[in-house]
């Protein structure tokens, strides 16, 4: 099971070499379709025989993949010709219906162009259907593969409490290092061999050399290194730097191993058993220094400070110690596992190899789950709700195989046990080192925050991206940790690549690439261009900026418009194909969306017809206040309390709309004043007319006026009516006019009158001698209660309640 993880860089491999395989068709011979007529044919023999072995199959299918490969590369042949020929086709016109005749120049040209036409799809044609077939093959021999892997997980071996049945994995292990011996004897005894090993002597020496130094004293550099970083001043720099002294951590170690490899493998010393060891020496050796260096970083001496994983001092303590008990049975198992595998032991002896061990990490696993659970338990952060509910349950879920693994191994199934146990403890550590990098990633963005002046606290979208992409792309490691082939994911990943059909349109990630890419391309000319009217050209014209506004949102809707057909039509997609499909919609999104294509049609209304414009002061609806945006949908209108308010776009074409500064700011400004009966009316009105005509914003043609409205209950009422220059400053200047008239009638001694009322009470001596006694005053018809017995506030209504 473990084993798979060496498989990893293969399948790093595979997927370049699938995302770089060409697009373009191999030219396919009668010879290739005859090889593989021959090559199918022998698949389906081995197949129904099911005689092959899995390495067998493994080769047939790569060999499988590479034909599909090219038939589906050969189904785009001819591709540019096709379409030449259909459009003079179409040129010609429709073929005439049974019964009719048609010219015989345009019939005889009609046949050759169909004939043409048939001759180009012949490959194409002939390319599906080796395609459908190498397809169906691959999906059977993926079927056998995992139907036999199914019961390999799934068998029952005897029970491992009984001591004699490991009778067969201490026999195979005993002879196989029993003939390590005699095998390094007869090498010796070789002439030619001993000559080679005293040749290769020197470079074996260096090997070892180099090797012991890379792994037992790398570190020591490193960390001597690690101190010095403290006197970079730039923190940026100064945690790249770690970062990378951190990763040589691991990659300095992993080439003395190398090396010591190499020199072992110089001296020629090494059989069949002594390879075998060897590559079990090496996957034990770069698993123990890839989990020792993880669970390092994971649960740091330093402190809990520098763990990304949220645990007390304690916790970090207890997390290292099982943490590296995982790491220690999980190197063991998998060089045992290697080295079985090369020697080709008794399945019961490979079921047995690191069962034992699996009970260890199982214990290990239970109690690094609980750590985790009494963690997000301590945990009361409402910021950490998410992550600790994930956390909390994939603890409880490796508890629970912590004890359903061991279980199933005295039970007899040994490899169900190991494939539960280890799978989960592997599945720790890549999650453990999805988080270690998205630790690094945000600190890395947070320093960089810092060092520009910006908030630290506000991390953006982006790291939560990047946390995205690393769990997205740890998903196929971790689908090979638990059992998933190599093979499993190329042709998940080949499935992705050849896309899928909607009518007659093919689908793929590389047509949505080129949609996106050119869509993107024309979205940001189509910026630029708007940034060059709105910043550039524009300004110089004696357009209002209303006028540049609705030129520019016109240029950015076209410009949408044409990028979106031309990504379409780059990506290779035929709308004309759901075209039917494409009413229907329309149909029912009318309905559905009415409202916002109305609202759409009408902001394209304000454009072209500019009734309101940016900058205006309009009131509809009761909201007063000036216009900020009109966008596709809605008009936004900022109020003089400086809060926005969102009008739908209908309601400024469809409903009545004053706008106060339309064409010009000019307006006219009304102040009312009231004096008090018996003053000279005409000297108020002289007056009022000096005030007016003295401030500036007030135009002199036409000239202001001042207008006797009328004899009111408490004073004789005149207006102020004048002009403006610029309307927007309506308030400003009526209460610059109130101030100047304050002024001037205290000067002339013009009385500004307020209301007031007399209240005359009957018998008052009643209320003084209800006063004298304490007793409350009797109330009658005549007589209002006490708590009104009271004069009036000045200016207050006659028969208000002033509360």
């Amino acid at each position: 099971m473990m084993t798979r993880i060496a498989a990893h860089v293969r399948l790093a491999a595979m997927l370049v070499l699938l995302l770089a395989a060409p697009l373009s068709a191999q030219d396919l011979t009668e010879e290739t379709f005859a090889d593989w007529e021959s090559m199918a044919g022998r698949i389906e023999r081995v197949l129904e025989a099911d005689t092959a072995d899995d390495a067998t199959l493994e080769r047939l299918r790569n060999d499988l993949a590479e034909y599909r490969e090219r038939f589906l590369a050969a189904q785009n042949t001819n591709e540019s010709q096709v379409e030449r020929i259909e459009r003079q086709l179409s040129a010609l016109g429709p073929a005439p219906a049974e019964g009719e005749a048609e010219a015989e120049e345009v019939a005889n040209r009609r046949a050759a162009l169909n004939t043409q036409l048939l001759e180009l799809r012949q490959p194409v044609l002939r390319a599906t259907e080796a395609f459908v077939e190498a397809d169906g093959l691959v999906s059977e021999i993926d079927a056998v593969l995992r139907d036999r892997q199914a019961r390999q997980v799934l068998k029952r071996y005897s029970s491992p409490i009984n001591p004699f049945n490991w009778g067969s994995l201490l026999g195979d292990f005993s002879k196989a290092f029993g003939r390590l011996p005699s095998e390094i004897l007869l090498i010796l005894r070789d002439e030619h061999q001993r000559q080679s090993i005293i040749d290769n002597l020197p470079s074996v020496l260096i090997s070892f050399l180099a090797g012991i130094f890379l792994l037992f004293r790398s570190r020591h550099w490193l960390e001597k290194a690690f101190q010095k970083t403290a006197k970079i001043r730039n923190r940026v720099l100064q945690h790249v730097v770690r970062v990378v002294l951190a990763a040589a951590q691991l990659v300095l170690p992993w080439a003395g191993l190398g090396l010591l490899l190499v020199g072992l493998q110089l001296t020629g010393l090494f059989g069949r058993t002594g390879s075998a060891l060897l590559a079990g020496f090496a996957s034990f050796g770069f698993m123990l220094i890839s989990g020792i260096w993880l669970t390092r970083h994971l649960f740091p001496k330093e402190g809990p400070d520098e763990t990304p994983l949220r645990l007390q001092n304690s916790q970090v303590s207890g997390g290292r110690m099982l943490s590296r008990t995982m790491v220690l049975t999980l190197a063991l198992e998998q060089g045992l596992s290697t080295f079985s595998q090369r020697m080709q032991f008794m399945p019961q002896t490979e079921a047995y190899v690191g069962l034992l061990l699996s009970f260890i990490c199982a214990y290990a696993l239970l109690r690094m789950g609980r750590l985790f659970r009494h963690t997000v338990a301590q945990d009361i952060s409402k910021d950490h709700g998410f992550s600790n509910g994930v956390v909390n349950f994939l603890a409880l879920a490796g508890m629970f195989l912590a004890v359903v693994g061991p279980l199933a191994g005295i039970a007899g199934y040994a490899v169900l046990s190991k494939q539960l146990v280890f799978s989960t403890a592997g599945t720790f550590l890549v999650l453990g080192l999805i988080s270690l990098l998205d630790r690094e990633f945000r600190q890395t963005i947070q320093m960089y925050r810092t060092s520009r002046g910006k908030d630290e606290a506000d991390e953006g979208l982006l790291p939560t991206l990047v946390a995205a992409a690393l769990i997205l792309v740890s998903l196929p490691f971790i689908a090979l940790i638990w059992g998933a082939r190599v093979t499993d994911l190329t042709e998940i990943l080949a499935k992705v690549r050849e896309g899928f059909r909607v009518g007659e349109i093919q689908l793929s990630p590389m047509v949505f690439f080129t949609l996106a890419v050119a869509f993107a391309a024309g979205a940001g000319l189509t910026r630029l261009v708007q940034g060059a009217l709105r910043n550039t050209v524009l300004p110089k014209t004696r357009l209002d900026l209303g006028a540049r506004t609705a030129i520019v949102s016109g240029v950015g809707y076209i410009g949408y418009f044409l990028a979106a057909i031309v990504s379409v039509t780059l990506a290779g997609i035929d709308l004309s194909n759901l075209a039917i499909l494409a009413s229907a919609l329309a149909v029912g999104i009318g309905f559905g969306l009415q409202t916002i294509v109305s609202n759409f049609v009408s902001g394209i209304i304000l454009l072209v017809e500019r009734p309101v414009s940016e900058g205006d002061w309009i009131e509809v609806g009761g909201v007063m206040g000036y216009v900020r945006r009109i966008s596709v949908r809605a008009t936004r209108i900022e109020t003089f309390d400086r809060t926005d308010v969102i009008i739908p776009n209908a309601d400024l074409v469809s409903g009545q709309v004053t706008n106060w500064t339309r064409g010009n700011l000019i307006g006219r400004v009304i102040v009312p004043v009231g004096v008090a009966y018996g003053t000279d009316t005409r000297k108020v009105e002289k007056i009022l007319l000096e005030i007016a005509n003295e401030h500036p914003m007030v135009v002199i043609s036409p000239p202001p006026s001042v207008y006797l409205m009328g004899f009111g209950a408490d004073s004789v009422d005149f207006e102020i009516r004048a002009i403006l220059r610029d309307v927007n400053f309506l308030l400003g200047v009526k209460s610059d006019m109130n101030h100047e008239i304050a002024r001037r009638f205290a000067e002339e001694d013009i009385e500004i009158p307020f209301a007031q009322r007399d209240l005359w009470l009957r018998n008052p001596e009643a209320l003084g001698e209800m006063a004298g006694s304490g007793a409350a005053p009797k109330v009658t018809p005549m007589m209002p209660p006490p708590q009104q017995t009271r004069g009036a506030d000045p200016g207050e209504p006659e028969g208000d309640d002033p509360d």
